[in-house]
């Protein structure tokens, strides 16, 4: 009961954070009417392998690397703000529903999608650092961490597994279908905006 109040305040933050929109979720939104049902799972499973290794690090003492090289988070948000931008720019070059059937990915591809846009977004790790450096003490017990990682992690899965199944629902991609050209090239755009943003900050 001691750490009962810590915990739920670090998983109340965590899930403002998780719903919020953000590239996470415009990636699960492609794959999911883009792809199908089983790559958006995938897609979610990497996105949350991603979470819980940010939770991890920080709990490990992420932001004092940080600290003491700062260059490490300048290299991190240009590699993801590139990595943003490409993935953008390939929904922006897309010809709709007919070209992406013919290109069809499996689910190892969007699995390490998923984890590659969680890890290259500095965000996560510069969220994680400063809610586990805010929050924990370092007479903090193991299974308070451990159980701290685990639920971020599996709070992760949760969401992005409701939106994955929730968004490549037979109706949505119907829909999807007819405008696919141009649903495709807002999703595209969103990334590379975010992409660009966050090249802007690193400066």
């Amino acid at each position: 009961m001691e750490y009962l109040a810590l915990i739920l305040t670090i998983l109340f933050v965590d899930l403002w954070v998780l719903v919020s929109p953000g590239p996470n979720f415009v990636l699960i939104s492609s794959a999911a009417v883009t792809q199908s049902r089983e790559h958006a799972i995938w897609t979610a499973c990497g996105i949350a392998t991603g979470s819980f290794t940010w939770a991890a690090a920080a709990a490990l003492g992420l932001a004092s690397v940080f600290e003491v090289f700062p260059v490490i988070g300048l290299i991190l948000k240009l590699v993801g703000a590139a990595y943003l931008i490409y993935l953008g720019l390939t929904l922006l070059r897309s010809q709709g529903f007919r070209r992406l059937q013919k290109k069809a990915e499996d689910g190892r591809t969007g699995y390490w999608r998923g984890f590659l846009v969680n890890m290259t977004n500095p965000k996560s790790a510069a969220y994680y650092a400063s809610v586990f450096a805010a929050f924990l003490t370092p007479d903090m017990p193991v299974w308070v961490l451990g159980f701290l990682v685990s639920a971020i992690a599996l709070m992760s899965l949760a969401w992005h597994l409701l939106l994955a199944i929730g968004l490549s629902a037979a109706a949505l991609r119907s829909r999807y279908i007819a405008f696919s050209k141009y649903i495709d090239r807002l999703c595209g755009g969103l990334l590379v905006v975010l992409g660009l943003r966050l090249a802007c900050d690193s400066r």
